[in-house]
């Protein structure tokens, strides 16, 4: 099972579509991130669900703090536990569903499909990465995507100020105070759970499966709107939010180094649309991968393992967590938005 109990309301109306999540201290251990009925025929709902359990961890760290040093040890494998291929095609995967909600990129996808037929216009997909951005909306669809990750982006910021500041208030306790057993040997399992993963909480696997996300999904990204995480997670209210954070507003342009990430999305933005089988999961899964940012997980990943073996004390860990496991993630995924 994943690091929390996240049980995922959807309330829907004519009105209206409610979230409601709760996170149970309930840390069971790490298991291999392919897990038994999972299903490979929707590689872009069980990548997001993935990308999703990391932020629901890291709301959860938010909500209750560390009062034990069990605590400490669930949130460092729950934030620093992911495989950073996997991790990363969450994050595209995701950023891929909220630019296929733009109405104006839907309507042209589905044209351009019917006119050309699915074979040719999926082949298309899977030769010229920068093809699907060149549709109607493409562009627009893309953008939207861009600052609901920079929304994110500040969100894990905000996370890891939190968790660091932690680090210190905690060395008013004496059970923070206490040296750490065996810091290699916790470093060496954070090692062991990158090589394999973690699991995506299957609520969240079933969420993105469904069609009940699609209205939040909708509005990620736009104007004023905050994170989708806070949204559905009941952390949002727990979290202390530092002084001059700047008015969110939404991004007009893509610059040169965005191609790259820009094309990705809108390709698997396309292949959302038009409902891609199982015969378009290998360049779907190409797509999926980046290795500038995967890179860049893979090091913050080792920047955490040598700062967890080197903690002595348990107050420690937190500044590790929050410094490697919150901010610098943050970091790789909010080079391609800037």
């Amino acid at each position: 099972m994943v690091p929390f109990n996240w049980v995922l309301k959807v309330v829907v109306s004519a009105a209206c579509v409610g979230f409601v999540a709760h996170a149970q201290p309930v840390l069971p251990s790490a298991q291999k991130a392919s897990v038994q009925g999972e299903s490979p025929r929707d590689p872009l709902t069980n990548a997001a669900a993935l990308y999703a359990t990391y932020h629901g961890a890291a709301s959860a760290v938010q909500t209750r703090g560390f009062s034990s040093a069990t605590d400490i040890d669930d949130s460092l494998r729950n934030l620093g536990g992911h495989n950073p291929q996997q991790l990363t095609a969450g994050w595209l995967a995701y950023s891929a569903l909220i630019a296929s909600q733009n109405e104006l990129y839907r309507v042209s996808v589905r044209d351009t499909e019917s006119f050309y037929g699915r074979e040719v216009f999926t082949t298309g997909l899977a030769n010229d990465l920068g093809y699907a951005r060149t549709l109607n909306g493409g562009n627009a669809a893309v953008l939207t995507s861009l600052s609901a990750l920079e929304i994110d982006q500040r969100r894990l910021v905000n996370a890891a100020t939190f968790v660091k500041e932690q680090a210190y208030a905690l060395q008013g306790s004496s059970w923070a105070m206490r040296r750490v057993r065996n810091s290699s040997a916790t470093a060496n399992n954070l090692t062991a759970s990158t090589r394999t993963g973690l699991p995506a909480h299957p609520d969240l696997r079933e969420a993105f499966a469904s069609q009940n996300l699609e209205p939040l999904l909708a509005q990620a990204g736009k104007s004023g709107v905050s994170s989708v995480w806070d949204t559905i997670s009941n952390a949002a209210a727990a979290v202390r939010i530092p002084d001059g954070i700047p008015v969110f507003s939404q991004r007009t342009g893509i610059t040169h180094n965005q191609e790259a990430i820009a094309n990705r999305i809108a390709t698997l933005a396309a292949y959302r649309i038009i409902g891609a089988d199982t015969g378009s999961m290998i360049p779907m899964q190409r797509a999926m991968s980046d290795r500038t940012a995967s890179g860049c997980v893979t090091m913050a990943n080792l920047n955490l393992q040598q700062c967890v073996a080197a903690a002595h004390k348990h107050y420690e860990v937190p500044f590790c967590i929050g410094q490697h496991a919150l901010a610098d993630i943050g970091q790789c995924f909010g080079q391609a938005p800037r």
